[in-house]
C-alpha cells in the first residue's frame, strides 16, 4: 500500500510519518519543502519535494508515485488572506485534481480544523454544526472543507475530511498556546523569565494529543469501507472535554510542583471564541476510535521534550 502524506515534515506531520513507520506493508512518501529533490532517509521513508501551489510539479509527483492513500496535511496557518486561501483552499484543490488523474480509487484525508466552528458553545459541536469562523484563517479551512466535501458529491473522489481541535503533544512549537505556556516555563527554569506572559486565561479549548489524533486519522483512512463509512463526511477529533487555560497552568503547577505568576495585557483583549468541545461521536462509531492519553500526561511529555530540546 502506497502512502503519500503531504507536511510531512511540519509538527502532526512528523508524528504520523513516525507512526505509519511501524505500519505493516506501508510504502511512506512525504511531501516537503524541506528538501530539493527525491531522496529516501535510513527508515525507508521517501520524501519528495513540491509546493502545492505548482499544479504541474504536483501533478507530475503524484501521477510518479500512484498512491492508494493521500493524507493531507499541509496547510497555512498565518498569513495574508489571499495566501491563506491559496494555499489551504486552491492548494488541496490542486492536490485532489493531482489524485484523480493518477489514481480514481486513491483515498484522501483532508485535515481541515475546528476553526470552521469558531462559536462558543455551551455543548460538545458535532459535524453538523455551522461553521462560524471567527478568523481569517477558519474561512481558509472552512472554504477547504466544503471544496473537499464537493469533490466527493460532483467528482466520486473518495475524499473524507478529519476536524482536529486543538493539538497537544511533544515538539509542539510557541504558536499554540500550551505550546507558548510549555516554552515560557522552561525559559523560567532557566532564570530567563519571570512571568507567563499570556493574553487571556479564561477560554476553554478541547484539548487532544497529536499521537491520539494520528492513529484517528489512521482509523479513518483505512477502514476496510472507507468509500462507504467514511467518503464524502467530515468527522471530529477531539478529546471530548473542554479545559480553561487556567487548568492548564494549574496541571502543570501539579506536575512541576512549582507556582507560576502569569502577567496579561493590561488592556482587555475580546475573547472571540470562549468554549470549544468536539463531540466524537461520530469517529467513534464508524471506527471505535477514542483517545487514550490523558492531557496531564501530555503536559508532562511536552515539558519533557522542552527540556531535553532547551538543554
Amino acid at each position: 500500500m502506497k502512502v503519500f502524506v503531504t507536511g510531512a515534515s511540519g509538527f502532526t506531520g512528523a508524528h504520523i510519518m513516525r507512526f505509519l513507520s511501524t505500519q505493516e506493508d506501508i510504502v511512506l512518501t512525504g511531501l516537503t519543502r524541506g528538501c530539493s529533490s527525491s531522496v529516501s532517509d535510513s527508515t525507508g521513508k521517501s520524501w519528495v519535494n513540491a509546493d502545492l501551489l505548482d499544479r504541474d510539479r504536483l501533478i507530475k509527483v503524484i501521477s510518479e508515485i500512484c498512491p492508494d492513500i493521500i493524507i493531507h496535511l499541509a496547510a497555512l496557518n498565518h498569513g495574508t488572506f489571499t495566501d491563506l486561501l491559496n494555499t489551504n483552499a486552491v492548494g488541496t484543490k490542486n492536490l485532489l485534481d493531482a489524485a484523480l488523474k493518477a489514481n480514481l480509487e486513491c483515498r484522501t484525508l483532508v485535515v481541515s480544523s475546528s476553526a470552521i466552528y469558531g462559536y462558543a458553545a455551551s455543548t460538545a459541536l458535532p459535524e453538523t454544526s455551522l461553521p462560524k469562523p471567527m478568523n481569517e484563517y477558519g474561512v481558509s479551512k472552512s472554504a477547504q472543507d466544503i471544496l473537499s466535501l464537493m469533490y466527493h458529491e460532483i467528482r466520486g473522489a473518495q475524499v473524507a475530511v478529519a476536524r482536529p481541535f486543538n493539538l497537544v503533544g511533544p515538539d509542539q512549537i510557541g504558536s499554540s498556546v500550551c505550546g507558548r505556556i510549555i516554552q515560557q516555563i522552561v525559559e523560567i527554569e532557566k532564570g530567563k523569565k519571570e512571568t507567563l506572559d499570556l493574553f487571556e486565561i479564561l477560554s476553554n479549548r478541547d484539548f487532544i494529543d497529536v499521537r491520539d489524533v494520528v492513529k484517528g486519522y489512521w482509523a479513518l483512512i483505512s477502514h476496510p469501507e472507507f468509500e462507504y463509512i467514511c467518503a464524502g463526511r467530515a468527522f471530529n477529533i477531539g478529546s471530548g472535554k473542554a479545559s480553561a487555560i487556567h487548568e492548564v497552568i494549574d496541571l502543570i503547577e501539579r506536575i512541576t510542583g512549582d507556582q507560576y505568576r502569569v502577567k496579561l495585557p493590561d488592556v482587555h483583549t475580546p475573547i472571540h471564541t470562549q468554549s470549544q468541545q468536539s463531540d466524537n461521536s461520530r469517529i467513534y462509531n464508524a471506527t471505535g476510535w477514542k483517545p487514550a492519553i490523558p492531557f496531564k500526561d501530555s503536559l508532562r511529555d511536552m515539558l519533557e521534550a522542552a527540556r531535553k530540546k532547551a538543554s
